[in-house]
């Protein structure tokens, strides 16, 4: 029993190298970043098909970078970017987003995330601002 617990051991210890070795962590084997997640990448999701995939990630996508705005105004009290109502219906903030990007399609070339920002500071701007 002993010896063949000790040469199951000492299978999957000179397998799983083998193993791990054909699994690589970035599988196209670049070790360049991954490209920019761009306005225009978003735009393009923003306008996919009711009930289709790229709406609903686009519907997460702007439901996620509201929740980090509103992460990072909780942590440093005097930074405001834009008052959007709490609870904001994805739909709308995807509405607001397609409308400014129809707007400013010089802008499009930008990260995403500085794009929804800047979207939500003209579709709900601050008390005050």
């Amino acid at each position: 029993m002993r010896l063949f617990l000790l040469t199951a051991v000492l299978a999957a210890a000179c397998l799983a190298p083998a193993a791990i070795a054909q699994t690589p962590a970035n599988p196209t084997g670049s070790l360049a970043p991954p490209p920019k997640f761009l306005a225009r990448d978003l735009q393009t999701m923003c306008d996919g098909a009711e009930g289709s995939a790229r709406l609903a990630g686009c519907l997460r996508y702007m439901q996620a970078a509201v929740a980090m705005y509103e992460l990072a105004v909780t942590e440093a009290r005097d930074l405001t970017w834009f008052c959007a109502p709490r609870e904001a219906p994805p739909a709308l903030l995807r509405q607001q987003f397609t409308e400014w990007a129809k707007e400013n399609p010089d802008q499009l070339g930008q990260e995403a995330i500085l794009a929804v920002r800047l979207a939500l500071v003209d579709a709900f701007p601050c008390q005050g601002d």
